[in-house]
């Protein structure tokens, strides 16, 4: 999945929230749509799929402080040179030229410039973009389909519930071979990890490979099971662990 930051893109508006909104308000107005229209209760709805991406995309830039604050400067300075092109979590860009090209203000090129970025923080450097446009998917060493996005893949797992509360170990299919992936305790559904290094080579640069985490939920609970359900979650709510 690819998250730009956008400044066409009206993320508060896919929250519901205002531009002033807090952090706060943020997240509860994501946790709130993401469980509307998650796939796991949507029966396949596909405009409630494409609502819970959008969701995802625009929490993906509001949760998170700097992208936020990157979000809203461009927003409001949108002709400042020095803030181009700011690159998603994923390798997408807004490039400055795309807007002065689609008013006929300049002949499209390409600018080198320096982004800082990434899933945990790190800072990472990207370079020029591509001319050439990527695939949409490649296939992975086992034959599954990975999303493309410059150099970077994308693709999801499925996690058992029991296991994203206590962590688990995953084993992810990666263009060249397998990785094992640790899924860390405590992780909800949306939640990205980056596999460094293990996206597409190009010109001796090398992607990142994102994978994005689901969490399947049982449905067919009997009554001692559900009793027992609301049980931890009462304990859990007291003890201020869970909202």
């Amino acid at each position: 999945m690819s998250t730009e930051v956008n400044p066409r893109k009206d993320h508060y508006k896919a929250l519901g929230v205002s531009p002033s909104a807090s952090a706060e308000e943020i997240k509860k107005a994501y946790r709130r749509l993401a469980k509307q229209f998650h796939p796991d209760s949507t029966g396949g709805d596909k405009t409630k799929e494409a609502r819970f991406k959008e969701v995802s995309s625009a929490y993906d830039v509001l949760g998170d402080a700097d992208r936020r604050a990157r979000y809203d400067a461009l927003r409001t300075q949108g002709t400042s040179a020095r803030a181009a092109p700011f690159e998603s979590a994923m390798g997408g860009a807004w490039d400055l030229s795309d807007l002065f090209a689609s008013a006929g203000w300049a002949p499209r090129t390409h600018v080198r410039v320096e982004s800082f970025d990434s899933e945990d923080g790190a800072p990472w450097r990207r370079g020029a973009a591509e001319r050439a446009a990527p695939p949409a998917t490649v296939r992975a060493s086992d034959g599954t389909p990975l999303t493309v996005s410059g150099l970077d893949v994308a693709s999801e797992v499925r996690v058992p519930f029991d296991r994203a509360i206590l962590g688990t170990v995953v084993t992810v299919a990666t263009l060249e071979s397998r990785a094992q992936v640790r899924i860390p305790p405590g992780s909800s559904s949306g939640k990205r990890l980056r596999l460094r290094g293990k996206g597409r080579s190009e010109h001796g640069r090398r992607g990142d490979h994102y994978l994005t985490i689901h969490i399947d939920v049982p449905s067919d609970l009997d009554d001692d099971e559900k009793k027992q359900l609301v049980e931890l979650s009462t304990r859990l709510r007291k003890r201020g662990r869970l909202e």
